[in-house]
């Protein structure tokens, strides 16, 4: 189906209109869609239609995040002011705007714990055993990365919470063809964590 999918031969529009097809089933048997084929269908969309972004389980773990209420509220607006943007990549700062519209529109309250880093910062987090970079090691410290925590539960999520807010970023990264990488998926479970893939090419003198 993927392959069909994908290589049809017969122009954007036909391979979208295939591919929405292919989520519908997706949805229909209680599964999520993979973000490379969500991207395909919608394309120009933000935010992306709910049935397709979560179905099956998910859709539980999405409820439970949910307070939309929180949304409009003055804690919300003022914890998207906490984190500093100064000296942050645009690229990044292009994907967290376009995951934060994702999920204000899914009514999941989120907000950027913290982009740039200070070496100090660095070495307190190292010693905690929260980071396993030195100084000099982080995206943080050079405005490539930054970790999204919930606004009422914080880092106290549940594997499955992670995992749908992870599959929602990498869509979202998806569409609109950004390079950025996900701590969930690595073995050092990180999953509050994004960062622009490929970050040391950008600063080669990164120790």
């Amino acid at each position: 189906m993927d392959d069909a999918v994908f290589d049809d031969g017969k122009g954007s529009g036909a391979r979208a209109r295939a591919a929405k097809s292919a989520v519908e089933l997706y949805v229909q048997r209680g599964r999520q869609a993979p973000a490379d084929l969500l991207a395909l269908a919608y394309p120009d969309e933000l935010p992306m239609p709910e049935t397709a972004m979560v179905s099956g389980g998910f859709r539980e773990a999405l409820n439970s995040i949910r307070d939309r209420a929180y949304l409009m509220g003055e804690r919300y607006a003022a914890q998207q002011m906490r984190a500093d943007r100064e000296g942050v990549n645009m690229q990044l700062l292009g994907f967290y705007d376009a995951f934060q519209r994702q999920l204000r529109a899914l009514g999941v309250p989120m907000f950027a714990a913290e982009f740039v880093r200070s070496p100090e910062r660095q070495d307190e987090l190292r010693a905690a055993g929260a980071s396993k970079a030195l100084r000099g090691q982080s995206p943080h410290g050079y405005g490539l990365a930054f970790d999204l925590v919930h606004s009422k539960l914080g880092w106290d999520l549940t594997r499955q919470q992670w995992t749908l807010l992870g599959h929602i970023g990498k869509s979202v990264a998806a569409r609109g063809r950004m390079k950025i990488d996900w701590g969930g998926d690595w073995e050092f479970y990180d999953p509050a964590h994004w960062q622009v893939r490929g970050w040391r090419l950008l600063v080669p003198h990164a120790s």
